[in-house]
């Protein structure tokens, strides 16, 4: 048996070695770094080198990675403040500092440790370059290995301990640090990014330093660590303990001098690791990372109180008069560990229903078609479902309300799942299921019609809501696909039970709908427009044609703003088409937006080219009309583009208003108020309920003739209301627009009848802007010459 070592001895040990080594040695003892650490995780088995992997093999520590870049994604993507300040406080709660940088080294975020450790203010580094705070000799070094990421930057790996990278940093008053830094690249949205967990390393060589110089000096500072710093003979008998052993596992130091290592333990865990901390204990620091140890072990220790909890070990051995020691501190990770699961909640998790989000699906379908193709189980299935209704109820009586549906409808589509099924929640009023083993395609069908009957039921919005106590009624419409039947890929089986969906809502709603390939084309089509259409808003596929509205003396007084979509194949698809399927999905809010903007603006500029008194007349969908923020957002369009109020004309149709009647009068009063001039015509008059008693009270100025009463005047019924909506026009002082006129006959039919405005193709075709210039120079030129 080798004699005990206290202090002292320890202290003419370390002066004793090769000085040269001890700051490699021993600079991974007195740390709190989380290199390398490995998540001791549920379902966990020991790695070839020590550590613990996940039953994927990945190491924990790199899916913490792989959560941080994802929480920084939802940041960028959705400018949700509070999922920012979420991640933000997650990333500040690491005692290490994180930093995300391009593959040029230009840095992306930074936690509040990466600031402090280089003296800067929080914020000052963004866009800045990582090199601006290395010194010039170890830039190069830097630049390598960040270029090869660039070479490898779609391969994503767990990050190993060959990856540490030895560097210095210069702080921000100039003076020069010690670091380490482990970089790991992941994909994110198309882009790799770099991210890197630095450790600053100057304290532990001051210590090393102090070390050497005074013995007392070294005892009082091993105090003063917190964590449990333990020195064990080749015996693994603790033969020296510092007072940190109480913090860490409610030990006295008293209670485990002499004691085998084993007693920090439960038993299988130490039994398990024994043959990796022997390697520990006989592998100098130097050769460790040549034969795959890591700088850190995780581990499950024992306390007096707690019970288990997770630790992390760091190691140094060495070599002197009393033979080969291993000196161990070990740190109680439990915080860690818990920021560890928020943060992967947060990354994986919808923060208003709690179900898992598409990062999730996206996981758990890889393991359900890996087990397909293994044979653990014959079949799966998918459900996308998609509420019916619920933008309405959104847009009118406002997102609490809204919220309100999307969390209850949460609640019951789990009440309606199997134990082994899960629900997730895409975005907006989307939901996925995942039925998980199913014997026939009779499992899905049970499940899809418990869903339609639970989301039938009423839902009573609570006190939170304006307009509590309400019953408001959504349906669902469902999609179910097979797996593999209809998929063998995530992306196959995923729009395969879109597809579906969007067929129950085709065939009128609040139904589920099986997958078949026979109607795939139709539904495929619609679901390429879909998509096109959120490609064309963001690139400018969208254009506006303009077609003159005449004047009863046949003079151009005003344009109808009208939306024109050319594919990129070259396809041009009719407004019939595009419109509707964005007002189903929502995007005519934004499409709207667009032609308000760019009529505004072309409009001005139409103005300056010498034609001051054209309006313009652009069209309002329902949807657009009823969002709480329409006022703000068309008085910002219009000052912004130099438009004059009074030169911009706004059609409702009748529903739009009828919807929601007093609404509908308090916006136009208001747009009114803050925009005098603007002017609000009822699109499509005569073929819905067209009242004299509401049209009296609407804050209105004119009225439009539906294109099909003028298409069909020779049918006398029509010729009666057309005659009986001028007269009520004229009664009511409303100014009264015909659109559709295509012949000499019907532009003298309502001459006759004192219609003051008209507009089709016997005057011109809808046109581009520069046509619509062109048409008006060669007017005034003739004009002149006449």
């Amino acid at each position: 048996m080798q004699k005990s070592m206290d202090m002292v001895d320890l202290l003419e040990s370390l002066e004793s070695s090769d000085h040269e080594r001890l700051p490699s040695q021993l600079s991974g003892i007195f740390s709190s770094s989380i290199h390398d650490a490995n998540a001791a995780a549920p379902n966990a088995k020991a790695a070839p080198h020590g550590g613990v992997l996940t039953d994927t093999g990945e190491s924990i520590f790199s899916q913490l990675l792989e959560r941080i870049v994802q929480g920084y994604a939802l940041k960028l993507e959705d400018g949700a403040e509070e999922s920012s300040a979420s991640l933000e406080i997650l990333l500040d709660g690491v005692s290490d500092s994180v930093l995300i940088m391009s593959q040029a080294g230009v840095i992306l975020e930074a936690n509040q440790a990466f600031y402090v450790t280089f003296g800067y203010a929080r914020g000052e580094l963004l866009g800045k370059s990582i090199y601006e705070l290395l010194p010039d000799a170890y830039r190069g070094a830097f630049h390598e290995r960040l270029a090869e990421f660039s070479i490898h930057g779609n391969q994503s790996r767990p990050a190993e301990s060959e990856d540490i990278l030895a560097f210095r940093g210069q702080r921000k008053d100039g003076q020069v640090l010690s670091m380490d830094c482990i970089l790991s690249a992941i994909h994110l949205r198309g882009e790799s990014a770099v991210i890197a967990l630095i450790r600053d390393l100057s304290f532990d060589h001051s210590l090393i330093q102090q070390l050497k110089e005074s013995k007392e000096h070294y005892v009082a500072l091993s105090e003063t660590i917190t964590e449990a710093i333990f020195r064990l003979d080749a015996d693994f008998k603790i033969i020296f303990a510092n007072s940190g052993v109480k913090n860490t596992f409610g030990f006295e130091r008293e209670d485990v001098l002499g004691k085998p290592f084993s007693v920090l333990f439960p038993p299988e865990v130490f039994s398990k690791h024994e043959s990796e901390f022997l390697k520990y204990f006989y592998v100098d620091d130097k050769d460790r990372l040549a034969l795959g140890l890591k700088r850190t072990f995780e581990f499950l220790g024992k306390t007096k109180h707690r019970g288990v909890a997770p630790m992390e070990m760091s190691f140094g051995n060495s070599k002197d008069y009393l033979g080969r020691t291993l000196t161990c501190i070990i740190r109680d990770i439990t915080q860690r560990k818990m920021l560890e699961r928020k943060l992967r909640h947060l990354a994986y998790h919808d923060k208003l229903t709690g179900l898992g989000n598409r990062d999730l699906f996206n996981e758990e379908m890889h393991l359900l078609l890996q087990s397909l193709e293994q044979g653990q189980a014959l079949r799966g299935s998918v459900l996308f479902l998609d509420l019916d209704g619920f933008k309405q109820v959104n847009d009118t009586l406002g997102h609490d309300a809204g919220d309100e549906i999307l969390i209850e409808t949460a609640r019951r589509i789990r009440m309606c799942l199997r134990e082994r099924d899960v629900a997730y929640r895409f975005g907006g009023d989307e939901f996925v299921i995942i039925l998980s083993s199913i014997k026939d395609l009779n499992d899905s069908v049970v499940v899809a019609e418990r869903i339609l009957s639970s989301v039938a039921e009423p839902f009573i919005l609570r006190s939170k809501v304006k307009t509590a106590g309400s019953r408001v009624s959504v349906g669902v419409s469902i999609g179910v696909a097979i797996i593999p039947d209809h998929g063998r890929t995530i992306e196959e089986a995923t729009k395969s039970a879109d597809i579906a969906m969007y067929c129950s809502k085709e065939d009128g709603k609040n139904r589920y709908t099986l997958y078949d390939p026979e109607f795939s084309e139709k539904a495929t089509e619609r679901w390429r427009i879909e998509q096109e259409i959120k490609t064309a808003l963001g690139t400018g596929g969208f254009k506006l044609f303009y077609q003159p509205i005449v004047g009863s003396d046949g003079k151009l007084r005003g344009m109808e703003a009208l939306t024109r979509w050319q594919r990129l194949s070259g396809e041009h698809i009719a407004p019939s088409v595009f419109i509707p399927i964005s007002e189903e999905n929502g995007m005519i809010v934004a499409l709207g937006e667009w032609v308000m903007r760019r009529a505004c603006y072309d409009t001005h500029r139409l103005h300056q080219k010498g034609f001051p008194g054209i309006y313009v007349s652009v069209n309002v969908s329902s949807r657009q009309f009823e969002q709480a923020s329409f006022v703000d957002t068309l008085e910002g369009i219009v000052r912004s583009s130099g438009l004059s109020p009074s030169k911009l004309k706004i059609e409702l149709t009748e529903s739009t208003i009828m919807h929601s009647t007093k609404d509908a009068i308090e916006k136009i009063i208001e747009i009114k108020r803050r925009l005098p001039g603007v002017a609000f015509m009822v699109d499509d008059f005569g073929t819905g309920y067209s009242s004299l008693s509401y049209l009296s009270r609407l804050p209105v100025d004119a009225l439009k003739i539906d294109i099909s009463f003028v298409m069909n005047l020779a049918e006398p019924q029509n010729e009666k209301v057309v005659n009986a909506i001028i007269n009520l026009g004229h009664s009511l002082q409303l100014d009264i627009v015909a659109e559709g006129i295509e012949t000499r006959a019907q532009w003298d039919y309502f001459n006759e009848r004192k219609c003051g405005y008209m507009q089709g193709f016997f005057f011109h075709k809808p046109a581009p802007l520069e046509t619509i210039v062109a048409f008006l120079a060669k007017k005034r030129i003739a004009k002149k010459r006449a």
